[in-house]
């Protein structure tokens, strides 16, 4: 699986809701398509060291949505289906993170060109 999920303890959000949102997020943006697998309860809990009920609630969660489904003898997969979102969508959904991470930069006082180099630096590690 090309997707790596990372979750983060301190920020006031349910852990299960973080990693619902990557999945959904990854969906959108392509990086998960129908039938990719996602990882097991077990293994991803031990991953990120967290409880495995975690991961049974954000994938519950993410199955009553539809975004993903068991199947016997494979595991738990995304969704037929899922993955059709519109690259207008995917464009839609991308502009809106980013103007959230302008918006936070800004707040935090991160200049434009701290803001690119920080992007440049997690491009580069990403590919």
């Amino acid at each position: 699986m090309a997707v790596s999920f990372e979750v983060d303890g301190k920020s006031g959000v349910p852990i299960y809701v973080q990693l619902a949102a990557q999945v959904r997020r990854s969906v959108e943006v392509g990086a998960l398509g129908a039938g990719d697998r996602l990882p097991t309860v077990r293994a991803l809990a031990g991953e990120l060291s967290i409880a495995p009920n975690t991961i049974v609630k954000a994938y519950g969660e993410l199955q009553r949505d539809g975004f993903i489904e068991s199947r016997p003898g494979v595991g738990t997969v995304v969704a037929s289906g899922v993955a059709e979102v519109s690259s207008a969508g995917r464009r839609e959904a991308f502009g809106t993170r980013l103007r959230e991470v302008v918006r936070d930069a800004s707040s935090l006082g991160i200049s434009q060109d701290d803001l690119w180099e920080m992007l440049d630096r997690e491009y580069e590690e990403r590919s």
